[in-house]
């Protein structure tokens, strides 16, 4: 009974997971595109989609925004080199 029960866990968290990231921006995607994330949550059984809730939906990883950008990129920060 209890491998039922946590098989149902695991199976209600990895939905929850893909729900929550199909319906997320490609905006706001922490870290990694919305291709890898999809991938991390379904091949890895516990850990994506845990990663994807704490990382992912709860923001532990901020978003850079759509202005900024790196500094090898940046032309101003190459010229004070």
């Amino acid at each position: 009974m209890a491998r039922v029960l946590l098989v149902i866990v695991l199976l209600a968290l990895t939905i929850y997971a893909v729900v929550d990231l199909v319906q997320t921006d490609d905006a706001d995607m922490p870290a990694m595109p919305k291709w890898m994330w999809a991938m991390v949550v379904i091949v890895i059984p516990v850990v994506g989609p845990l990663a994807w809730i704490l990382i992912g939906r709860f923001g532990l990883a901020t978003p850079r925004s759509p202005g900024e950008l790196p500094p090898d990129d940046d032309e101003e920060w190459l010229h004070k080199l």
